[in-house]
């Protein structure tokens, strides 16, 4: 259900959702079953925020395309457009020549309220997180292949976590991503002192921000291969649990770059390993592979040409 939600196809996520017996669920399962019933019900119910007009319309506008697209009721391309054109009247002669333009002038009304926001594109869909509170901490990472020191802003009081979590009753979200000068972490989504914050989010994250800078065009399928490739590598007590996660949540389409990512890491990571199924090897071998892996890759962008290179995953 929640893997429907997060690949975007809400109607077959409902409809799991129906053969499942809330009885059985426990009280967080039943929270958010409760809120995706209510965001992508016939008579669609948000929860409300103290919120000034501007920002309350842009994020209305982004919830109306969100259930538009996920729930099949229009082709993306013509959601999209809907989308452009809600920005479009409550920003009218500002919101620029598509819908790119459109979200970058959709975040400065939102920041302008005295809020934080995040907009561009979290594959498949355009995103929204809406925040009100940023406190910079700053971290040194020690990579697989380099050390990196980074500024990591911690984010607070959501308004909005973004698509994924709407599409999931807030159970799944981002955790917080990567630019070329800091990294953004979700507090709320990690235990600083434990090892899924220290190798899921500052090792991941810092793989990107290390790449960014290293192989500025590579494709996202390729930079979330690497950073998953990382949390492998640095894991201790979580090596197993996550190489089960990444083997159940494969795909096929670069559209969908986690799942994407997952699908070439966990045949490498078979090849690599010589099984027919990597949950079954052991978790210091896979550590040492997905090392191995991860070098071999940065020798397979350089030789394209790191400043250049943008993909190399087979489809």
């Amino acid at each position: 259900m929640y893997d429907a939600a997060l690949s975007g196809d809400m109607l077959r996520a409902l409809s799991l959702l129906d053969a499942i017996s809330v009885a059985s669920l426990d009280d967080r399962q039943r929270t958010s079953v409760t809120r995706m019933r209510a965001r992508f019900g016939d008579e669609p119910r948000d929860d409300a925020h103290d919120l000034p007009e501007v920002a309350a319309s842009i994020l209305a506008a982004y919830r109306n395309y969100w259930r538009d697209a996920m729930l099949r009721r229009k082709a993306q391309p013509e959601a999209e457009q809907d989308l452009l054109a809600a920005l479009r009247a409550i920003l009218p002669g500002e919101t620029g020549a598509d819908l790119d333009a459109a979200s970058d002038a959709a975040r400065g009304a939102i920041e302008a309220c005295g809020l934080h926001a995040l907009t561009g594109v979290t594959l498949p869909y355009y995103e929204l997180m809406i925040w009100r509170r940023s406190t910079p901490t700053s971290y040194r990472i020690a990579l697989p292949e380099q050390d990196v020191d980074v500024t990591v802003v911690f984010l607070d009081e959501f308004v909005s976590l973004g698509w994924a979590a709407y599409a999931t009753g807030d159970r799944s979200h981002t955790g917080g991503w990567a630019t070329p000068t800091a990294l953004y972490a979700v507090r709320q989504a990690y235990d600083v002192e434990a090892e899924s914050f220290r190798v899921s989010y500052l090792a991941h994250e810092g793989q990107h921000f290390a790449d960014y800078r290293r192989f500025p065009w590579l494709e996202s399928p390729e930079l979330e291969y690497r950073a998953k490739l990382t949390e492998l590598a640095l894991s201790t007590d979580t090596t197993r649990d996550l190489v089960a996660t990444f083997a159940q949540r494969t795909g096929g389409e670069r559209s969908v770059p986690h799942h994407f990512a997952h699908r070439h890491l966990v045949r490498n990571l078979s090849r690599a390993l010589g099984v027919g199924n990597v949950t079954h090897a052991s978790a210091e071998a896979i550590r040492t592979a997905a090392r191995a892996l991860l070098v071999a890759s940065s020798h397979e962008l350089e030789a394209r040409g790191a400043a250049k290179v943008e993909r190399w995953l087979g489809d």
